[in-house]
């Protein structure tokens, strides 16, 4: 019989420490295991409600720029479109240029950063990005950063992972508080510099300076950017264009822009005619280009005003300029007559004084002359205003400066034209001349302040003007040299048209436009010196190679009433040191033959021409800088009469006197210091 079984304890209210069998262990497991996957689950379905269906409270990224931004440049894909446009050969030239290196630098920055967060940014997909440029001290700008996170702007995780990615790499990372907002401070080891973080709302804020991050904050209780009209026109018109979208704000950007060109009249001129702008960019290995529109404000300046309601014109003067064009600029409108009146009309409304003042003046033109300056002048200019600026030519040391006006009839503009002469010669002592060179007449008047009569401080540089028929324009220059030069490359076809920088720059742009620029670096390289000051022209040269890497600059613009579209091409191609520029050969076949005179002592027939003509039968010669090498008397294309030669310095270094090219009578010579030194009896 089995023993009997003793009677079973009661259950305690804490278990014993002895260990449960292994059935009863597993079942505990399972049960710890369910709680917690119950608990994992309700976390993740109150995140997700969290994050996906509680209210968002976004804001749009433009409201947290602050309003003294100059310009914004927006993307939607911020990886992969700078990994594009970083690849590029013009970014690589220009960052490469020495002027650059601060940019270069902070763009490094920038650049450190977005390869960070690279795979953060892949976690929360591609993102809106806005990065605006900032003044921040009388000499340097910064950058504010603004990250559109949407929805994964929610997670905790997302934030801490921010703050854990900065520590992993050695970042001393601290926390403030400004208005209801934590501001992150991570500073680098190595360079000291302090990265200011933040998020409101729906963003992530990141910038070197900690104003900027707290003027965001402030910026999104009351938005200035993002409410300006102007500004949301020229959102619709690029928005999800290009690359990137590039934002100019014209209150800002020329205090921007005076950290590297300095204070320029026509940057401001335009500035406080335009109120934002839009462009979007584009770029490839070998060209970078950006295109958008522009917005006028309610009282722009007068010129501008005037240009951009007077229609635009279809572009040929490219087939007359010479080949040693520098810079180019064309001007069309629909008509000048329409372009006066938009003039006249704009003036009256931003400067009445400065209207009466240019009314006057033509009044008593017209009444002294007795010619209409809208029925003998404007009338038979058809709407296209070229303008060149070239390399010295044959004749001359300094950049030559051309004018063509395109005709409605060559015919007429001739009678109007020889109208204007008579009436000027027979009321006024003028001096008008007539001289003939090559088939072609070139005329003088010697009126001061004539284009400024009809279009203002437009075209001052030609004060006095020279000019002469060329196909259908009427050219004009400021010197008779040069306009001696430009008649010389149209008879060889020398010309801008066939230049294959040009013809790969124009190719790039519509053929009809209001304002067409060009600019062939290296030949306009040089003539940056006389502009800039000599620091300024200092700081250029190291950036010479950096500037003939992009040797071909073109913008266009094109009006439309109230706004303007533009277009920015920079072209690519590696620096070369180019062979020393062929020179025209001159013409010499009508100098006296003589086999006995030196190479130096022949004169060319435009020379000859240009010295009996222009030159009073003086010939002047000079040094590379520009200073007064000689100066000879001529005649029938010989040296006869006094000779002077002087030093660098301008001091006197030998007078004497030639006859039929020979040295004759006592010569003198003179120290630099000019002393007298020695003479000799030729």
């Amino acid at each position: 019989m089995p023993p009997a079984m003793e009677e079973p304890l009661p259950t305690p209210l804490i278990e014993s420490a002895a260990p449960l069998p292994p059935k009863k262990r597993g079942k505990a497991a399972k049960r710890i295991l369910f709680v917690v996957l119950a608990v994992a689950a309700a976390y993740g379905l109150w995140s997700a409600y969290d994050v996906f269906l509680t209210p968002d409270r976004n804001i749009r990224q433009i409201y947290l720029v602050p309003r003294d931004a100059a310009v914004i440049i927006q993307t939607d894909d911020p990886v992969g479109d700078w990994k594009r446009f970083s690849a590029s050969e013009p970014w690589q030239a220009l960052k490469g240029a020495p002027s650059f290196a601060e940019i270069s630098k902070s763009v490094d920055r920038l650049d450190s950063i977005v390869k960070a967060n690279n795979t953060l940014l892949s976690l929360a997909g591609q993102r809106q990005m806005i990065i605006s440029l900032h003044k921040t001290r009388s000499n340097g700008w910064d950058f504010l950063i603004a990250v559109d996170l949407q929805k994964a702007s929610k997670m905790n995780t997302l934030k801490e992972n921010i703050e854990q990615i900065f520590k992993l790499n050695g970042y001393d990372v601290t926390n403030r508080k400004y208005r209801d907002v934590t501001i992150t401070e991570s500073r680098d080891p190595k360079t000291l510099d302090i990265l200011h973080t933040a998020f409101i709302e729906n963003h992530f804020l990141a910038s070197y300076d900690p104003r900027l991050i707290e003027a965001s904050i402030d910026e999104r209780k009351q938005p200035a950017i993002g409410l300006n009209r102007s500004f949301l026109e020229v959102e619709k018109l690029v928005m999800g264009k290009g690359l990137s979208r590039i934002y100019l704000n014209y209150d800002h950007l020329p205090q921007y822009l005076s950290l590297y060109l300095g204070r320029n009249e026509y940057v401001d001129m335009l500035c406080r005619s335009m109120d934002f702008g839009g462009v979007y960019l584009l770029s490839d290995r070998e060209r970078m280009e950006v295109a958008g529109t522009m917005i006028l404000r309610e009282d722009p300046d007068p010129y501008v005003s005037a240009l951009l309601h007077s229609g635009r014109h279809k572009m040929s003067a490219h087939e007359l300029m010479s080949a040693r064009t520098a810079f180019y600029a064309n001007v069309g409108f629909d008509n000048t007559v329409t372009f006066v009146d938009e003039l006249e009309k704009a003036l009256v409304a931003h400067d009445p004084a400065a209207f009466n003042t240019y009314r006057s003046a033509r009044s008593k033109l017209e009444k002294y002359f007795d010619i209409s300056l809208e029925e003998n002048f404007l009338n038979w200019m058809d709407g296209e205003f070229a303008l060149s600026q070239s390399e010295p030519g044959l004749l001359g040391r300094e950049p030559e400066q051309i004018l063509a006006i395109r005709t409605k009839n060559i015919k007429e503009a001739r009678k109007q034209m020889d109208l204007l002469e008579k009436r000027i010669n027979r009321r006024s002592p003028i001096n008008v001349k007539t001289i003939a060179y090559k088939g072609f007449e070139v005329k003088y008047i010697e009126m001061g302040g004539f284009f400024r009569i009809f279009f203002g401080k437009l075209f001052d540089k030609f004060e006095k003007p020279y000019y002469t028929y060329i196909g259908d324009y009427v050219v004009f220059s400021n010197r008779a040299a040069s306009l001696l030069s430009f008649i010389e490359d149209y008879e060889r076809q020398n010309l801008l048209s066939e230049s294959e920088g040009f013809r790969t720059a124009y190719a790039r742009v519509n053929n009809t436009s209001t304002i067409f620029t060009y600019v062939d670096m290296p030949k306009f390289f040089a003539q940056l010196k006389p502009l800039l000051s000599s620091r300024s022209w200092a700081d250029l040269q190291g950036n010479r190679e950096v500037l003939f890497s992009l040797p071909q600059w073109t913008l266009q613009v094109a009006a439309e009433r109230g706004s303007a579209s533009l277009q920015l091409v920079l072209n690519h191609a590696p620096y070369r040191v180019p062979a020393p520029a062929e020179q025209l050969v001159a013409d010499e076949s009508i100098v006296l033959p003589d086999e006995d005179l030196s190479e130096k002592e022949l004169m060319s027939e435009l020379e000859r021409f240009y010295v009996e003509h222009f030159e009073g039968n003086v010939l002047h010669e000079y040094y590379p800088d520009g200073s007064l090498q000689s100066e000879s008397e001529i005649k029938n294309g010989r040296r006869n009469g006094r000779y002077r030669e002087f030093f660098e310095n301008g001091k006197l270094k030998v007078r004497g006197a030639y006859t039929n090219n020979v040295p004759r009578g006592t010569w003198k010579y003179y120290t630099e210091e000019g002393e007298f030194d020695h003479k000799e009896k030729h």
